[in-house]
């Protein structure tokens, strides 16, 4: 509806155009002012000899000229994967999976292993920091991160994947759990004393 009534308004207004623009050619436009002081224009010579009124020129403005786009190209694909709206959305997953939230890991003699995914491989230059308890522990790119001499007790890990401009492209969600000890009567089986009793 819009679109009809603005097309009508253009042909309406290039018909106005062209009147004034070959009117002056065709016939000339006299200027009449009635003895209650109003004014009409017209294109009738008046009977009171006047003059026609010389009329300004015709302003006009040419339609601008628009270049087409270009056409994407490899480059502009590279760029957009490399955009920080794009990583983010494609890396919103980045998560820590192991250990999990609350989880209570019975602390072996080795370390215990810190893993995080997510669904898409790290792009070339992507990064993944793991905080320790409040501290930056390590930089990798690897999966998994062997951690060893945790006491006993409460502890957090979290992490964030940077991109190869060491933007942060997104954080894994803490993760609280807790380091178990066997006690020293649970560390093996019970050996009843000899001679009884």
């Amino acid at each position: 509806m819009k679109t009809v009534i603005y097309m009508r308004f253009i042909t309406i207004l290039v018909a106005l155009s062209l009147a004034l623009v070959v009117s002056p050619l065709m016939a000339q436009v006299y200027k009449v002012v009635d003895k209650d002081g109003n004014v009409t224009y017209t294109d009738q010579p008046p009977g009171d000899g006047s003059k026609p009124v010389e009329l300004a020129p015709i302003s006009v403005i040419e339609a601008p000229t628009y270049e087409k786009a270009p056409e994407a190209t490899a480059e502009d694909d590279a760029e957009k994967k490399m955009s920080l709206s794009y990583l983010r959305k494609n890396y919103r997953d980045f998560a820590i999976i192991s250990p999990q939230q609350e989880e209570s890991v019975w602390k072996p003699d080795g370390p215990i292993s810190i893993a995080w995914n997510t669904q898409y491989a790290l792009q070339e230059g992507m990064q993944v920091t793991v905080y320790l308890d409040g501290k930056m522990h390590t930089t990798t790119s690897q999966q998994v991160v062997a951690v060893a001499g945790l006491d006993r007790g409460e502890h957090s890990v979290k992490a964030e994947l940077r991109d190869a401009k060491n933007r942060t492209i997104a954080t894994a969600e803490q993760v609280v759990f807790f380091v178990r000890q066997p006690g020293l009567y649970n560390r093996g089986p019970r050996v009843a004393p000899r001679g009884g009793g």
